[in-house]
């Protein structure tokens, strides 16, 4: 690798590195690779798209976690009124900058503010409501990012978000164990009684829908969405053209997403 930025921040060390040979920039925190511009993208992409394409008229969305900033990248070429990032790490802000071939340069988009703050911190006293929260933090076993996948984050968050509103939460399977994966569904549903659940990067990331209101695939609203130049040329990086590109992405429903969890310990803040 060779090493492209790097800075000891206040909560964490932030690398970024080039791999030349694959033609791959990655972005470490404490040493862990939690972005990238080859396997990581359609994860990144889609945690922004899915939820933006499903709600009928999103026009402020939230982004849980900056890092590379191409999840806050896919938001902005929606048709939206604001984009706010809320981010723990100021260090993230600069590193960032290293990957703006890639996140459309979402920082110098003036619907885009970023908040140097913990998530859980925003969302209580922030005043602020949203049409679509994307969440996409480190995994839950990491101790700056394990808060961020318990009940009561997930109860926090829907008071933020408008009737109607989607989040959509990024769940690793790698170094998960079965049990625990159901545990954080299981505390996701108790919040979100409608819930789909995505599968993205070959199987290794997964993406949770939820809302208030049953979530549908709107096929003809989501390819009206998906022929916007800006959302078309950003979905072309993970060949999404249309919503048949996206519809095998999709795995389980709220009445699947019930029997996975069906005795499954909740994951909270004291468990």
């Amino acid at each position: 690798s060779r090493l492209t930025f790097f800075e000891e921040g206040l909560t964490a060390s932030v690398m970024v590195a080039d791999q030349p040979t694959i033609e791959n920039r990655f972005l470490a925190v404490n040493g862990k690779v939690e972005a990238s511009t080859s396997g990581d993208m359609e994860t990144q992409v889609m945690c922004a798209h899915l939820p933006l394409l499903l709600h009928p008229a999103p026009l402020d969305v939230l982004v849980i976690g900056l890092a590379s900033g191409i999840t806050a990248g896919a938001a902005a070429t929606h048709d939206v009124r604001s984009v706010r990032v809320v981010e723990i790490e100021g260090a993230m802000v600069r590193a960032a900058r290293h990957f703006d071939a890639v996140n459309g340069a979402v920082l110098d988009d003036p619907r885009v503010t970023v908040s140097i703050n913990d998530a859980r911190n925003e969302l209580t006293f922030s005043p602020r409501t949203y049409d679509v929260i994307a969440s996409e933090p480190s995994n839950p076993w990491m101790t700056v990012a394990s808060n961020l996948f318990t009940e009561e984050f997930f109860r926090l968050a829907k008071t933020r978000l408008r009737p109607g509103g989607i989040f959509c939460g990024w769940i690793q399977t790698y170094a998960l164990a079965t049990d625990d994966l159901r545990a954080v569904v299981a505390a996701f549903h108790a919040s979100f009684p409608n819930t789909m659940l995505f599968e993205t990067f070959e199987g290794t990331d997964l993406l949770l829908l939820g809302s208030d209101a049953p979530l549908t695939l709107p096929l003809d609203r989501m390819a009206k969405r998906m022929s916007e130049l800006k959302v078309w040329v950003d979905l072309g990086r993970v060949g999404a053209h249309r919503p048949a590109d996206i519809l095998p992405l999709f795995r389980l429903g709220t009445a699947e997403i019930g029997r996975l969890i069906a005795g499954a310990e909740r994951n909270t803040d004291d468990n």
